[in-house]
């Protein structure tokens, strides 16, 4: 859940459809080599309009159609073109109507509860309204002007809408909440060829629903990225159960790739200088594609179909999802309008094998749209709270402080609390305080079998008293120990329940040794090759339709578990215990075998999860346990011991699960723990009740009163009484799987996101991850949840997360309306936001004793240009450069290396700060930097010198920093194409990209042009002497004339000349000698090439011979 980074609620990373090559998709125009089109696609007029390319703008039915480029979101960035100024001037100001009072009380949780008692009149008139909605359009035939009078009206909506339409509203959904299906007319398409679409959630669905549903018809497959499969259903083979007269039904069946949208704020809330947090809670959401083709591709398969069918998780999620599907192409279908939703259908299964999906098929259902609200509202809080927090306590605190070791503090109602429980648990280490105990210690020796016994009375803290005992019975004339019971029988090790994904990341963790979040990649490339079943599930059974036997059959060739499948086979297999069915997916299991061509963590936890899946379906372990019951009769009651074991009769699921080697401690792998695991593996004496067997006292060791008692050696059967003395030991720290357990105990994340919490915490330097995957806050972890806690415990506390969940939950069950849930909830956050920001200083003064002042942290850099000071370098993460005295601070650029540049001055007028040089990319690109004007908003990248605020937000998102791992990373020229240093620079445009060619500023020996917005190198002959860069530009291509001095003897020029002038993009001498690398923005990267190439068809820059190689 990315509100937990303060970042975005929902959906993808991809910035597919950004500027890829010449920023073809997304924007639409100066695409492909800026061969715009105008035109084409769902446009920004009334869904038909003009749009400034072709193809990849979303229409949303009604209204305006979003054209603009998925990018990634910026909302929970670390602030790359800021000024931070003074520690006060960084806190909220004070409200007006803020009380002074709320400084020592913080807001109370529980003001959503009053949502309840508002529900029931609301839901009483919603009913109303929509019974008066369906008699009008019963009576419409009847009342004609009172049906033209509903039309105006709504005409009249119509238009208002189209006013305030936007590029930064949000998508109003094409389908009403929960509308009913109005006509259910099977004589639909009669005698008529008709088309279905169905969409699944992802490829390998899809796939396997066109297996499930084509039978005996010929499948077609197009598309790679997100394939298409189609087959027809002729009259009298097939029919749609909902158009059953159809003359032939034409079947297409694809996907999306999880959501297709995300949330965020719109533009002019993105700047973490001129927005003040507390306006985040009021601030209007918009959802913007995860990945513009998704949006095109499902534009264009529904363009004219008759029928739609969602095949998406039966879950929250996926009803989400599929309503995000609908505002992309529901107006797209045949026959356009509200009506079209009457015709579409949501699939039902639980699982996708060729039963489920026929009985799926046969059984369509409608959307729920009261779950996909609950989604919304899920994402909108996460959103809102976690950036507001996110974006004050990062400003406040890395203005303050220089060895934070984080780039982003982040906050989250989801990852904050699992922070609170590494936290938790980490005092209760630091505070815990060892005491000594004491215990009797009784052991028997029987032939040749030494038993360590259990005493009935446990420990005692009073030495005394256990002395006591002891005395006691070597005061007695005859101690004696008699056998009061011995039992022995069988018990049952149960096999274990199904695998789900919790299960699954705890097991991987423990036994494994792998982290959830790995484990959770390691198991979705299994998936997607086809090894396992989908891996994020809550179900842990297995439906009744499930193929156990067929699945066991694909695992009997393997020579690690053949033989006993093939046994397993031969004697019936069991079935599943215990579980329950979520109604999402099937627990996971393995779906083909594997040769051995798996290798490293995902032939590992392949090989744990088909064991699992054996072991589910096998027989139970049968163990035979004794139990001896002793009393010490001078000691009556006080003197009772006991000793058991067990021994392994039949192993059962043991013989394929490994049961050992997978861990066995304290926690079960499947969550339950049985009763026989108390007891130790070992073989038990033979006893018989009423045994008596004597103690005497070994004088010996009985001095000073705490003594042994024994019988001679020579006995066959004797024991010793004597005191042990032990310590209290300090719990240990959390494990991945113990908090994996507590977060599902308090509902904090779902099975989907839980791994993406453990890892957000640990990315964010708030915990490390020790030994035995044991996780140790940091020292940051420690001061930010004791600093929440001094100031308001709601804030680390799980209760708050657990609220949000219920509301959710009544939202889902059509209990309460999702506006008002939301509206709520963001004013109760929104007061614990003001009341953590009238309190920061309780906080500010732990972090003071745990970390550095800015002015006592780095080394002198570079001048100011206000104040002629030198900035000090800190380095982070992240870096930066400070000024203590006017306490300034300038955040410099991550992803690449800063260096300091020979005292050169910036040439902006009134700047005069000292330049660095940044270089970035494999191999490395050099471009000049200036700490002031890349803080600068009209130097920033995202500046723009359009007036469109369409135009200006796509050139935004265009040039918006990447987002990865919670760090801002800045892959390209630092400063954008006009700005003066640039310039004086620039020898040629970039065919390639949007961006120009630039003199490396590192100079000779080795001469070369670096492009600024693509990561390419051209390598000029090494036969220069001497380069240099002249004020004359080109009139057509505005860039400079470059003055080459060639070394004597290797001048590529005609006679020998050694002086050269020339434009380099269009002189073909210097285009001849020049060698073109293609590198990469990735931290590594290898390549040759040769050639520069003249213009390539549309536009684009050819590449001469060779190649590039990454």
């Amino acid at each position: 859940m990315a509100g937990d980074d303060g970042g975005r609620a929902q959906g993808g990373k991809n910035r597919d459809g950004g500027r890829g090559r010449g920023r073809g998709r997304g924007r639409g125009g100066r695409g492909g080599g800026r061969n715009s089109t105008r035109g084409g696609g769902a446009g920004r007029k009334g869904g038909r309009g003009q749009s400034r390319g072709g193809g990849n703008d979303q229409g949303r039915g009604r209204g305006r159609g979003n054209c603009k480029s998925p990018e990634q979101n910026s909302s929970n960035e670390s602030p790359n073109n800021q000024k931070n100024d003074t520690a006060k001037d960084k806190q909220t100001p004070k409200k007006k109507n803020e009380k002074d009072a709320s400084k020592n009380h913080p807001p109370n949780n529980q003001k959503n509860d009053t949502a309840k008692d508002k529900q029931k009149p609301k839901k009483k008139n919603e009913k109303d309204n929509s019974k008066n909605e369906q008699k009008k359009v019963v009576e419409g035939k009847r009342n004609k002007p009172k049906n033209e009078s509903s039309s105006k009206k709504s005409n009249n909506n119509k238009k208002q809408d189209g006013k305030k339409s936007s590029p930064f509203t949000p998508l109003t959904p094409s389908a009403p909440p929960n509308q009913p299906q109005l006509t259910n007319d099977i004589n639909y398409g009669r005698g008529e060829k008709i088309t279905v679409l169905h969409i699944a959630e992802k490829p390998s669905i899809a796939q396997a629903i066109a297996r499930g549903l084509s039978g005996p018809a010929d499948v077609v497959q197009k598309g790679k990225s997100l394939p298409v499969h189609e087959f027809t259903h002729s009259s009298g083979t097939s029919t749609f159960p909902k158009a059953p007269n159809a003359s032939s039904c034409r079947h297409r069946v694809t996907s999306v790739a999880g959501h297709v949208f995300s949330v965020d704020f719109p533009p002019q809330f993105q700047s973490w200088d001129s927005v003040d947090p507390a306006e985040l809670f009021t601030a209007p959401v918009v959802k913007k594609p995860c990945k513009g083709s998704v949006v095109k591709h499902l534009q264009d398969e529904a363009r004219g179909v008759d029928f739609m069918v969602l095949w998406m998780d039966c879950d929250r999620e996926g009803e989400n999802i599929n309503f995000e599907v609908l505002d992309c192409c529901l107006h797209l279908m045949k026959h356009g309008g509200n009506s079209n939703f009457d015709r579409v259908y949501r699939a039902y299964f639980s699982a996708i094998n060729p039963s489920d999906i026929k009985k799926a098929y046969n059984a369509l259902g409608k959307p729920d749209k009261n779950q996909a609200l609950s989604v919304d509202a899920r994402q909108e809080l996460d959103l809102k709270v976690g950036v507001a927090f996110s974006r004050f306590q990062t400003r406040f605190f890395q203005g303050r402080y220089g060895d934070l070791d984080s780039a982003v503090l982040s906050y989250g109602p989801c990852q904050t609390p699992t922070l609170g429980f590494c936290v938790q648990r980490h005092v209760a280490i630091e505070t815990f305080t060892p005491e000594p105990y004491w215990t009797l210690d009784l052991k028997v020796l029987k032939r040749g079998h030494s038993l360590h016994t259990t005493w009935g009375g446990g420990r005692s803290f009073n030495r005394n008293k256990v002395e006591a005992l002891v005395t006691q019975c070597t005061e007695s004339d005859s101690p004696v120990l008699t056998v009061t019971k011995v039992v022995t029988k069988e018990k049952k090790q149960g096999r274990p329940i199904p695998l789900n994904t919790v299960a699954l990341l705890k097991a991987c963790s423990k036994a494994l040794g792998i982290g959830p979040h790995q484990a959770m990649q390691t198991a979705e490339r299994l998936y997607l090759s086809g090894y396992l079943s989908y891996p994020r599930t809550e179900s842990s059974t297995y439906p009744k339709s499930f193929d156990i036997r067929g699945t066991l059959q694909q695992q009997s060739s393997d020579h690690r578990w053949g033989n006993y499948v093939q046994n397993l086979l031969a004697n019936g297999h069991n079935k599943s215990r215990g579980g329950v069915d979520m109604g999402d997916h099937p627990p996971i299991t393995p779906c083909r075998s594997s040769s051995g061509e798996l290798s490293g963590d995902m032939a590992r936890v392949y090989e744990f999860v088909v064991r699992h899946f054996i072991a589910s379906v096998s027989q139970d372990a049968v163990w035979r346990s004794t139990r001896v019951d002793f009393e010490l009769e001078p000691l009556k009651e006080k003197g009772k011991f006991s000793v058991s074991g067990k021994e392994l009769v039949d192993p059962g699921f043991l013989a394929v699960l490994l049961h050992r080697e997978y861990g066995n401690e304290g926690e079960h792998i499947d969550g339950l723990r049985d009763e026989e695991e108390d007891e130790e593996e070992r073989a038990v004496p033979e006893f018989k009740e009423g045994e008596v067997i004597p103690l005497v006292q070994d004088k010996a060791s009985s001095k000073g009163g705490s003594g042994n008692v024994t019988v001679a050696v020579s006995a066959h059967c004797w024991a010793s009484l004597g005191i042990k003395e032990k310590m209290t030991t300090a719990p240990s720290h959390l494990t991945e799987s113990e908090l994996i357990s507590l977060m599902e105990k308090h509902e904090i994340g779902t099975d989907a996101s839980i791994a993406t919490h453990i890892e957000n915490i640990q990315k964010r330097n708030y915990v490390a991850l020790g030994n035995n995957r044991k996780l140790v806050p940091s020292k940051l972890g420690l001061v930010l949840v004791q600093g929440y806690h001094q100031i308001d415990s709601g804030l680390v506390l799980p209760k708050i997360r657990s609220d949000i969940e219920g509301q959710c939950n009544k939202i889902a069950k059509g209990l309460a309306d999702r506006d008002t849930v939301v509206k709520k909830a963001i004013e109760v956050f929104l007061d614990k936001f003001q009341f953590f920001v009238k309190n920061i200083d309780k906080m500010d003064i732990l972090f003071g004793s745990s970390f550095a002042k800015l002015e006592d942290v780095g080394k002198p850099f570079t001048r100011c240009g206000n104040s002629r000071r030198y900035l000090q370098y800190i380095p982070g993460p992240p870096a930066r450069l400070y000024n203590k005295f006017t306490e300034t601070v300038y955040p410099l650029p991550a992803g690449g290396n800063v260096k300091q540049w020979t005292g050169r001055k910036c040439t902006v007028p009134d700047c005069d700060f000292e330049l660095c040089l940044y270089s970035c990319g494999q191999p490395p690109r050099t471009f000049p930097l200036c700490p002031n004007c890349y803080n600068n908003s009209d130097w920033s990248l995202d500046s723009s010198g359009t007036d469109d605020p369409i135009d200006r937000e796509d050139e935004h998102k265009e040039k918006q920093i990447q987002k990865i791992a919670g760090k801002t990373l800045v892959l390209e020229c630092p400063l954008p194409d006009h700005h003066p240093l640039i310039e004086e620079m620039t020898v040629s445009p970039d065919p390639d990209s949007d961006g120009v060619l630039i003199l490396d500023p590192h100079l000779g020996p080795k001469w070369r042009l670096v492009s600024t917005r693509n990561p390419t190198i051209v390598h000029l002959p090494k036969s220069i002497d001497k380069l240099t860069v002249m004020n004359k530009a080109d009139d057509v291509l505005g860039c400079h004339y470059m003055k080459i001095d060639f070394k004597a003897g290797e001048s590529p020029l005609e006679g020998g000349e050694l002086h050269h002038e020339c434009c380099y993009p269009t002189d073909e001498i210097m285009q001849g000698v020049s060698r073109v690398y293609h590198g990469s923005d990735r931290l590594k990267a290898t390549g040759r090439g040769r050639g520069r190439g003249g213009r390539g068809r549309d536009g684009r820059g050819g590449r001469g011979r060779g190649r590039g190689r990454r």
